[in-house]
């Protein structure tokens, strides 16, 4: 038998901060939408060097909470569908998440401190 899926829309605002404002950080992309049981992938640049990359999450109505911070090439799995992996010679982080559900639909942080 096929599960039928109805779309539901699964919005993932994000938004980039620096911890030291030393470096220029910047999103890609700005925002997603998409439907339950995508994959979605976001990114945060940053220029100069970084001590480490952090990762929060903010659920509608509620204060960010951390899901974790990578350090040099470091890479990670929070949850049962969030990995994220931090390459510091290409300067980024990535956040992916697997097979989106509607509890996913949040504001995601990036913040980035320097040395």
């Amino acid at each position: 038998m096929k599960r039928q899926l109805t779309p539901l829309s699964v919005i993932l605002p994000i938004q980039f901060y620096c911890v030291s404002c030393q470096v220029n950080v910047a999103q890609s992309p700005p925002s997603l939408s998409g439907s339950e049981g995508q994959d979605s992938s976001l990114t945060c640049s940053y220029s100069g060097t970084a001590r480490n990359v952090q990762w929060y999450r903010q659920a509608p109505g509620e204060s960010p909470t951390l899901l974790g911070i990578l350090y040099k090439d470091e890479r990670a799995t929070w949850g049962l569908n969030l990995r994220a992996e931090l390459r510091t010679r290409d300067k980024h982080s990535c956040l992916n998440i697997t097979e989106a559900q509607l509890q996913d639909a949040a504001t995601y942080l990036c913040a980035v401190e320097t040395q």
